[in-house]
C-alpha cells in the first residue's frame, strides 16, 4: 500500500500530459451539414472512423423522454452525405450509442430503460438502464444484441485503452437515488464485464469518459450533479483522487492532439444549454468554441482530424444534436431535434 505522502507526489505528477500553457488560436467552424430530418427527436451522437469509412450513430424517437428510442447507424466517406447502415432496437428505450473498435470489429454499446408498474394506482414508469451492445466485422452483418454487466448499471461510454474496453459504469435507477456510485469496469470482449475499482461515490457522478496517461495511470472527466469532476487513478486503477471543475461538462467527449486534451459536451451559455469545445487542464477547462446550439442539445462524438497531426494547428470532426430552432434562439419548436456534423478548425 502507498503511503499517504507518496500518494500525494503521485497524484500530483500523473496528470502531467496535459499540464499545458493556454493557446491563443482562434477556434471556428469550417463547416457542417445537417444529418437528419423530420419532426423526430434525433440524438446522443457518437463518431468513429473505422476501415476506410467514417460511422455515426445518434437514437431517434418521438420526443426525449419517449419510450420508443432506437439507434441508427450511418456510414459516409466524406462526412457529409450520410448512408444509414443499420437500426438497432429493443423492446425497451435504446439511447445513447457509443462506438468502440477492438480487433477489427465495431461496436455499438447503448443503454436501454425498461419499464415497470406502479405501486398501486401509480402508473408505468421507467425503472433502470441496462446496457447492451452489437458488433460488425464488415459493417454489413451485426450480431445479434446481447446485454452486458448489471441491470441499474449504466455502461454509457466504453473506451478501448491498450488493448481492452473500459467505462465508468454508473448507478442508473428509478426512482433517482440520493447517491450515486461510478464503478471503473474493464472486459476482454465487452460481453462479459468485471468489477476494477469504485471511482467515487459521491458528488452524483455519472456519464464519464476516460483516458490513459503517458505513465500508465488512468483519468477520467465525469459529469456531476454540479459542475464536473476530473478523477485520477493510481497505476493500478485501484484508488482515485478527484478535482472539481468550475464549469459544466455534460456528455464529455475527450480527445487528445499532440499532448493536448480537449472536451466536447453540454456547457451553460447566457439563455440556457449549448454544445461547446473546451480545452483540458490540469485543474480547468477554458472555452474554445460553443457550436450553433441550444435548448436540448450536445452528445457529441469528436474525431481528430489526421490532417492536423502534420500542422501546427488541430482540427477535429465533430458530431452533435440541437433542438431545431429559429436562428439558434431559444424559440421552441417541441422535441424535434436534429444531428449535426461538422469541422473546427484552430487558426494562429
Amino acid at each position: 500500500m502507498m503511503k499517504p505522502s507518496a500518494i500525494c507526489l503521485f497524484f500530483s505528477l500523473l496528470f502531467s500530459p496535459i499540464l499545458q500553457p493556454a493557446y491563443s488560436e482562434t477556434t471556428r467552424l469550417d463547416w457542417m451539414v445537417e444529418v437528419t430530418q423530420g419532426p423526430d427527436h434525433h440524438a446522443f451522437t457518437d463518431l468513429v472512423r473505422w476501415g476506410d469509412s467514417y460511422y455515426l450513430c445518434f437514437r431517434e424517437a418521438r420526443s426525449h423522454n419517449a419510450m420508443d428510442g432506437e439507434i441508427h447507424v450511418l456510414r459516409s466517406q466524406d462526412l457529409k452525405k450520410w448512408t444509414l447502415v443499420k437500426v438497432l432496437r429493443t423492446l425497451g428505450d435504446d439511447r445513447d450509442p457509443h462506438f468502440a473498435v477492438k480487433d477489427d470489429e465495431l461496436y455499438v454499446f447503448f443503454g436501454v430503460w425498461d419499464l415497470t408498474h406502479g405501486e398501486g394506482h401509480d402508473p408505468v414508469d421507467r425503472n433502470s438502464v441496462r446496457s447492451h451492445f452489437s458488433k460488425t466485422s464488415d459493417g454489413k452483418e451485426w450480431t445479434k444484441i446481447q446485454a452486458i454487466y448489471e441491470a441499474g448499471w449504466w455502461l454509457w461510454r466504453v473506451r478501448n485503452l491498450d488493448g481492452k474496453f473500459y467505462s465508468g459504469g454508473y448507478t442508473a435507477i428509478r426512482p433517482k437515488p440520493a447517491t450515486r456510485e461510478t464503478r471503473l469496469l474493464s472486459s476482454e470482449d465487452g460481453l462479459n464485464w468485471e468489477l476494477v475499482s469504485t471511482v467515487t461515490t459521491e458528488h452524483g457522478a455519472g456519464e464519464a469518459d476516460m483516458w490513459l496517461n503517458e505513465d500508465g495511470t488512468m483519468s477520467m472527466l465525469s459529469r456531476t450533479a454540479e459542475n464536473a469532476m476530473l478523477f485520477h487513478s493510481n497505476p493500478e486503477f485501484s484508488a482515485w483522487e478527484g478535482t472539481r471543475l468550475q464549469d459544466i461538462v455534460h456528455a464529455p467527449a475527450v480527445v487528445h492532439w499532440k499532448g493536448r486534451a480537449f472536451v466536447a459536451g453540454r456547457g451553460k451559455g447566457e439563455k440556457g444549454s449549448v454544445t461547446r469545445l473546451w480545452e483540458l487542464f490540469e485543474d480547468r477547462v477554458e472555452e474554445r468554441l460553443t457550436l450553433p446550439s441550444g435548448g436540448d442539445t450536445s452528445y457529441c462524438g469528436l474525431l481528430v482530424d489526421p490532417e492536423s497531426l502534420d500542422q501546427d494547428h488541430p482540427a477535429f470532426f465533430i458530431s452533435w444534436y440541437a433542438r431545431k430552432i429559429d436562428d439558434w434562439d431559444l424559440t421552441d419548436r417541441g422535441d424535434a431535434s436534429s444531428v449535426y456534423v461538422g469541422r473546427i478548425v484552430f487558426d494562429e
